[in-house]
C-alpha cells in the first residue's frame, strides 16, 4: 500500500516540477557522488550568490521524491505516512508550478542514488545544464550489489546533461574519470593528480583550515578556507571550477572561500566541548573512505585521541570488510576507540584488537546515547574528539549533545535536530 501511495507522491511532484521547469526555465547544476554532495552544494552557493539568484535547498533532499519537494522549498511532513499532509503538499506545489511569482536563476540541487535508476529518472526529470560528479565508492551496495552499478548509476548524470552545458569529473577518482559524457556537452575535470584542469598541489590540511595551489592550465593561485581535512578538497576544486565556468574572477572566488565558507553542521566541524575539548563532528554520515579520512585527521592533533564511531550502513557485501579496514586504520590513529552499533562494535573494534590496539582502550555501546552518557564522564581537557558514523539507525550526532559546551545552541551546532528527527 505505502509503495503504491509513494509512487503517486513521485509522479505528482515530478509533473509539478516539469510545469515549473516550462514556464521558468531556470539553469540547474546538479551534484551527485558517493560523498561530499552537501558540502559541495553548499560551497557552490556561497560562491554564486553575489552574482546570480541561486536556490540552493538546505535540506539535504536527493531522492525521487526529495529533489522536487526541495525545488519547491518544502519539507517531508513529520507524519510521512498521512495523506491528508501530501495532499496539502502536492496542492501547494501545483500552484507554485501555476503561478510562481518569482524563480532563482540557477538551482543546485543533489543527486542522490540509493537503488538502480534514481540519477537516471532525476536526470530525465531536470535535465542539468551543468553537472559534478564527486567520487565513486562501493556504498548503497544493498540494492545496487558492487561498486561497478554504483558507477553505472552515477553516469547518468554527465549522460544526461544538455547540449552545450558541462561535465565536471573527479579525475583522481578511476570510476569517474572514464564517465561518458553526452554529445555536445564539454568535460571539465578536477583533482590532484597530474592531467586534471583544475589540480589543487601543495595541500596542507590542519586544524587551522586547507589551504593549496590550484593549478588551472598555466595559472596559478593560493587557496585558503576554514575547512578541515584533506576529503573537502573535492568540493572545494569541483566549486571552484563550477565559478570559473560562470566567469567570476579568481580574486573573488579566493575571498569568499577565505572568508565567507565556513565548516557545515556534521562535515568535519570543529565544535567546542565541555571540559576544555574540541570535537571535530563529521557525524553526518559515514563510509569507509571518509572515515579512514576522518581518522588520518585526528592521527596529526595533539592530546588524547578519542574516535567515536557508529556503524557505517548499505555496504552490503562490503559490510565485513568496510568495517575492518576502518578499524585497522582506527587502531593506528586514536588512543580511544569507542564504537556504536552492530556492525561497528562486531568488526571495526575487532579488527582493532587484532591490529594490537588494547582492549581496554575499546568501549562498544549499543546507542549514540549510552556513547554520550560514557563521553561526558570520561572527557577532559585536551581531547580530541572525533565523531562519525551512518545516518540511519546510528545517529552519532546524539552522542555529541552530551558533550558540546554550548548545549543550549544544540540545534544550530548539529544536524538533525529539527522536530522531524527528534521524533525519530
Amino acid at each position: 500500500m505505502f509503495s503504491f501511495f509513494k509512487r503517486i507522491i513521485k509522479f505528482k511532484l515530478g509533473l509539478a516540477v516539469r510545469i515549473l521547469f516550462w514556464r521558468k526555465k531556470p539553469e540547474v547544476i546538479a551534484i551527485t557522488g558517493s560523498a561530499g554532495k552537501t558540502t559541495t552544494k553548499e560551497i557552490v552557493k556561497t560562491l554564486l550568490s553575489d552574482d546570480f539568484n541561486v536556490l540552493a535547498p538546505s535540506e539535504g533532499y536527493n531522492t525521487e521524491i526529495g529533489v522536487p519537494l526541495a525545488i519547491f522549498n518544502k519539507k517531508v511532513p513529520i507524519k510521512a505516512n498521512s495523506l491528508i499532509e501530501w495532499t496539502k503538499i502536492i496542492f501547494q506545489c501545483f500552484v507554485l508550478a501555476f503561478f510562481p511569482k518569482s524563480f532563482p536563476e540557477k538551482i543546485i540541487l543533489e543527486f542522490g542514488a540509493d537503488k538502480p535508476g534514481d540519477i537516471k529518472y532525476l536526470t530525465k526529470l531536470i535535465r542539468p545544464s551543468k553537472g559534478v560528479v564527486l567520487t565513486v565508492l562501493p556504498v548503497h551496495l544493498e540494492l545496487l550489489k558492487n561498486i561497478e552499478n554504483v558507477k553505472k548509476e552515477k553516469e547518468f548524470l554527465p549522460r544526461g546533461i544538455k547540449d552545450k552545458g558541462i561535465a565536471f569529473l573527479n579525475f583522481d577518482n578511476e570510476y569517474v574519470r572514464e564517465m561518458r559524457v553526452s554529445r555536445g556537452a564539454r568535460t571539465l575535470t578536477f583533482g590532484k593528480k597530474e592531467g586534471a584542469d583544475f589540480r589543487a598541489t601543495k595541500v596542507v590540511s590542519d586544524i587551522s583550515g586547507l589551504s593549496f595551489v590550484l593549478e588551472e592550465g598555466k595559472n596559478k593561485h593560493n587557496i585558503y578556507t576554514r575547512l578541515y581535512g584533506d576529503q573537502m578538497i573535492y568540493p572545494v576544486l569541483a566549486a571552484i571550477a563550477i565559478a570559473r565556468s560562470e566567469n567570476i574572477s579568481y580574486s573573488k572566488i579566493k575571498s569568499i572561500l577565505k572568508d565567507k565558507v565556513m565548516p557545515f553542521k556534521g562535515r568535519m566541524n570543529v565544535i567546542e566541548g565541555i571540559n576544555g575539548s574540541v570535537i571535530i563532528d563529521d557525524s553526518y554520515n559515514a563510509n569507509p573512505e571518509s572515515t579512514i579520512k576522518s581518522l588520518e585527521f585526528i592521527s596529526k592533533q595533539k592530546g588524547r585521541r578519542i574516535a567515536l564511531l557508529g556503524s557505517m550502513n548499505e555496504l552490503g557485501t562490503f559490510e565485513k570488510e568496510g568495517h575492518r579496514m576502518v578499524g585497522e586504520f582506527a587502531a593506528k590513529s586514536a588512543d580511544l576507540l569507542l564504537t556504536v552499533g552492530d556492525s561497528a562494535n562486531k568488526y571495526l573494534s575487532t579488527e582493532a584488537i587484532r591490529r594490537g590496539f588494547s582492549k581496554n582502550k575499546i568501549r562498544t555501546f549499543t546507542d549514540s546515547y549510552e556513547a554520550g552518557e560514557y563521553l561526558k564522564k570520561i572527557i577532559k581537557n585536551g581531547d580530541i574528539v572525533l565523531a562519525k558514523g551512518s545516518q540511519n539507525n546510528v545517529r552519532i550526532e546524539r552522542a555529541l549533545k552530551d558533550i558540546i559546551k554550548d548545549k543550549d545552541g544544540a540545534e544550530d551546532i548539529l544536524v538533525r535536530q529539527g522536530e522531524f528527527w527528534n521524533r525519530r
